[in-house]
């Protein structure tokens, strides 16, 4: 071949192989395109099973992508979860799978900021080893549940601030409570806690989240404590739908402070979905008609008007925790009070992975409302030494080089109640 010829062909195959490698990550930008279209349909038209054969071509072509790997955890947790409902034993395998998946993308990129489903990938990875867990619970196997949940920790969930915020979430419930949870980010460190260090045990955690699942309410009618449920009432028989009336729902009071009122009565006015309850909110009030307060109920942080059945009216503040009072005339319990008796030693000197997971961040600001309300109250009072010595604590045990805020709106409100402290 004459040597002038060379150089263009250099070039041709520098165009080709450029030309080449933008054509891959084309396609493998157009299948996880195509697999987040699956995620946006309805649950009951979702096709997971396609969408993880998407991904895992996707990642054929870029197994360097944070997404792809994201994404396919995902694909791979709802495949498994519709195929294998809750046996434990058939779900460990693919589980380590999804793991897997979730660890490679935070390695790529420790603050993950691709599109996000529910959860970031720290969350994902405590919600599927936290249901692997759960799974061996159900079947009496607390070996199993206790090596599952340390699996989750010792790949990078469960983080020792998010413990240490859960044990002041547990600690702040009486004894023999029950503790109703908003979701994945609350229920699974709290379960881990109870079931790998036994940290109050007494406490009856429930899931609201997990009711409409079949495997959740087979593991309740197994552990639920007698007195949460009305004799009769078989839970793993409740269908999705129930048919209820909305109006006054009334209940005894057995025990509390609220002197001669022996009756407890709240108004349903509507309900989401027409004249039915799903199948959670129909065992939720099962579970308070039941108890009649034998047992204090408290709530987490983070439900809806529609999830309370409208018991929000009736909820004492607690920072982390909301308190189902029925009488709310009397004394309550303030949010300082609360906050004096939390441990807040585990944060670490920076960000690190703190600010890696978002969720975790959303958490730890749960403390910092607490403190910008109990210092409103303060300042209502008149008593502003008090809210200065408050507004000290709040910024020296949650700095915000460490924990950011989560929302403009919080930092705000902070700097409205500075501005009236310093009047």
């Amino acid at each position: 071949m004459n040597a002038k010829f060379f150089p263009y062909l250099s070039l041709i195959i520098v165009c080709w192989l450029t030309t080449g490698a933008a054509i891959i990550a084309q396609n493998a930008a157009t299948l996880l395109e195509s697999a987040k279209r699956e995620f946006k349909k309805d649950y009951a038209t979702q096709d997971m099973a396609q969408a993880a054969q998407n991904l895992r071509r996707a990642l054929a072509t870029a197994p360097n992508n944070p997404e792809i790997h994201y994404f396919l955890a995902n694909a791979l947790d709802r495949v498994n979860a519709a195929n294998a409902s809750w046996v434990a034993s058939s779900n460990r395998i693919k589980v380590a799978e999804i793991s897997q998946h979730l660890e490679r993308c935070i390695s790529l990129t420790p603050r993950y900021a691709g599109e996000k489903l529910s959860l970031d990938p720290y969350s994902k990875l405590g919600a599927i080893w936290g249901s692997l867990a759960m799974g061996y619970l159900a079947q009496n196997l607390p070996d199993s549940a206790r090596w599952a949940f340390q699996q989750g920790k010792s790949r990078g969930a469960y983080l020792d601030p998010q413990l240490e915020l859960c044990r002041n979430l547990l600690n702040s419930c009486s004894k023999n409570a029950v503790l109703f949870c908003s979701g994945d980010n609350f229920s699974y460190p709290l379960f881990y806690l109870q079931t790998t260090e036994n940290f109050r045990s007494d406490v009856q955690i429930v899931d609201v989240n997990l009711l409409n699942s079949d495997w959740y309410c087979l593991y309740l009618a197994q552990h639920a404590s007698n007195t949460l449920l009305r004799e009769g009432l078989s839970i793993d028989a409740i269908p999705n739908l129930v048919s209820w009336k909305t109006g006054l729902v009334s209940t005894k009071i057995n025990s509390g402070p609220c002197g001669k009122v022996k009756n407890f009565e709240w108004d349903i006015p509507q309900l989401m979905n027409g004249d039915f309850l799903l199948r959670s909110e129909y065992i939720l009030l099962q579970f308070i008609l039941g108890n009649q307060f034998d047992n204090e109920v408290f709530f987490t942080i983070g439900f809806s008007k529609d999830d309370l059945l409208y018991l929000d009216n009736h909820l004492e503040f607690g920072v982390l925790v909301q308190r189902l009072n029925p009488c709310m005339s009397q004394v309550q319990k303030g949010a300082a009070d609360y906050l004096r008796n939390y441990s807040i030693t585990s944060l670490p000197k920076s960000q690190s992975a703190i600010y890696y997971s978002t969720d975790l961040v959303n958490q730890l600001n749960f403390y910092r409302i607490g403190y910008a309300n109990a210092i409103f109250q303060l300042i209502e009072l008149g008593k502003l030494d008090d809210a200065k010595a408050l507004m000290a604590a709040m910024e020296s045990r949650i700095p915000t080089d460490v924990v950011p805020l989560f929302s403009a709106t919080l930092g705000d409100y902070i700097a409205k109640l500075k501005e009236s402290l310093n009047r």
